[in-house]
């Protein structure tokens, strides 16, 4: 056989290395779209499972369904919508309920504008509408204060069309919520599970139900945005105690009162409040916190809470420093110890900072508050301080926050009730007063008792702390009174600014004709 000639030679060597650098540039290739396996000096990837179907992640699950059907099955039959017909006082319109608010509001709606009814009646009822949760099988429903308060009537619809009468068992305004009662047993299927508002993580699924603007159990879904929001501007004055969860499952108006869930169908929240300012951002009282004081207006109708008698403040950068605290240390600063109070018997003093009240750290004043409160009155309650730089504990017996009369001393002694002007009788705001509501000074006149035939029934209301009449201080009771026996002749409407639950608003009260 001849031997091949060089150009064959040649053409045989191209085509064997153009061959070999395929093979290699095949290799590079599919080892970096990781087709093949890594080299050992590479980090290991987990497996990739595409069936998704078979392995019911929280997309699909095994039948090809969304997991909020579940949810969605599980849920509605446990959410009632809830009417009720309110009583409102003499020159109260829609406008007065639904004024504007920079950033917040409570989720009512109430008749179209064209229904209003004339402002120049005394009495007449503006219905609203709202949403509940079914607690109990045998008819309890939980929801919010605002849904019921000063209701005439409260009527409830379950899933099934029913309609029922309730009963307002109690409400507490100072977290905004309430409890009624229909008379009728209820499947135990359709009443709602309860979750634990302390396990939620941010990220987790939050699922609302109810019936936003009259369409009846709509169900919506995010997640949880934020937890322990407080200190919310809301408008009509917001509760009291206020550790929200913040989620961006749409919520609007007639959400208020239904259930935030997780997903597992458990009731994690009661939705309360959103900024109507901004999209996704709703707010609901957490269901522990709603479920203690359900277990109270339950048995006795109301919620008594732990007074201590102090004003906290927040423990900021230059305390520590100027303190010798370290910079993690947690805790409030004292800033002020009333007299005859259950602060200033169990040895508080003020510049203490409190680091631990009643077996919890204490992280900040919202925080520090809530834990007083959770305590009924009566309770003996250990704490620990910290004092020029030596730890100490304290025992306190608590006061009841709703009779904070007991608690003053002689020089603190409230003036006695005013004359009845407008209906309103009144006392001057005490120090011990002052710091258990939180205001800025003990100053103003409070509110103990309104007529409810007076002029101003439905206009001023029962603890609201009076601080000016027709632009004029009111600082006593005194005060009151000289205004009072100024304007007993006046016709025109009297404008008042009053604190009520935290926040300063005005309103408009008009005379008896003579």
């Amino acid at each position: 056989m001849p031997k091949p000639t060089g150009s064959i030679r040649k053409s045989f060597f191209i085509v064997f290395s153009l061959v070999a650098l395929g093979v290699i540039a095949g290799v590079l290739l599919t080892a970096r779209m990781e087709w093949t396996a890594p080299t050992t000096a590479q980090i290991t990837a987990p497996p990739v499972n595409m069936n998704y179907t078979a392995q019911a992640t929280p997309f699909v699950t095994e039948s090809g369904e969304s997991p909020f059907v579940a949810v969605a099955e599980r849920v509605a039959n446990t959410v009632v919508n809830i009417t009720s017909n309110r009583k409102m006082g003499q020159t109260t319109n829609m406008e007065d309920m639904f004024r504007d608010s920079p950033f917040w509001e409570f989720f009512h709606r109430g008749m179209p504008d064209q229904q209003q009814p004339d402002r120049r009646r005394k009495d007449f009822t503006v219905p609203s509408t709202g949403s509940g949760i079914i607690i109990s099988s045998d008819g309890y429903i939980l929801t919010n204060n605002h849904v019921v308060e000063k209701s005439e009537k409260i009527t409830v619809k379950l899933h099934d069309e029913h309609e029922y009468t309730a009963e307002l068992i109690g409400a507490d305004p100072e977290t905004d919520v309430a409890l009624i009662k229909i008379k009728h047993d209820v499947d135990p299927s359709s009443v709602a599970l309860i979750g634990n508002s302390e396990k939620i993580k941010i990220g987790d699924w939050a699922i609302a139900v109810g019936n936003p603007l009259g369409l009846d159990w709509t169900l919506t879904v995010g997640v949880i945005s934020a937890k322990g929001r407080s200190g919310l501007a809301i408008q009509g004055g917001g509760p009291s105690y206020q550790d929200f969860i913040q989620t961006d499952a749409s919520i609007n108006f007639g959400n208020s009162g239904g259930p935030l869930c997780n997903i597992h169908g458990e009731v994690i929240g009661v939705n309360a409040a959103i900024n109507p300012s901004g999209q996704g951002i709703g707010f609901a009282i957490p269901i522990n916190m709603a479920m203690k004081v359900v277990d109270q207006l339950r048995d006795r109708g109301k919620v008594s809470r732990g007074y201590l008698g102090m004003q906290p403040r927040e423990l900021t950068a230059e305390f520590k420093s100027a303190m010798g605290l370290p910079e993690d240390a947690k805790g409030v600063f004292v800033e002020k110890v009333d007299k005859n109070t259950p602060a200033e018997k169990g040895g508080l003093e003020a510049s203490d900072v409190i680091t631990e009240f009643g077996g919890r750290t204490v992280n900040d004043v919202a925080q520090f508050r809530m834990a007083v409160a959770d305590f009924p009155p009566g309770s003996e309650v250990t704490a620990k301080i910290t004092r020029n730089g030596k730890n100490k504990e304290l025992t306190f017996t608590l006061g009841d926050r709703g009779q904070l009369a007991s608690f003053m001393g002689k020089g603190n002694e409230p003036e006695p009730a005013s004359e009845t002007w407008l209906g309103l009788s009144v006392e001057s705001v005490t120090e011990s007063m002052g710091r258990a509501m939180d205001l800025e000074d003990a100053s103003g006149v409070i509110v103990t008792d309104v007529d409810p035939d007076g002029p101003a029934a439905g206009k001023i209301q029962e603890r609201d702390v009076i601080i000016e009449i027709d632009r004029q201080p009111i600082k006593s009771v005194s005060d009151f009174r000289k205004v009072a026996d100024s304007y007993k002749d006046r016709k025109k409407a009297i404008l008042f600014r009053v604190i009520r639950n935290g926040q300063k608003t005005f309103e408009a009260v008009e005379p008896e004709k003579g």
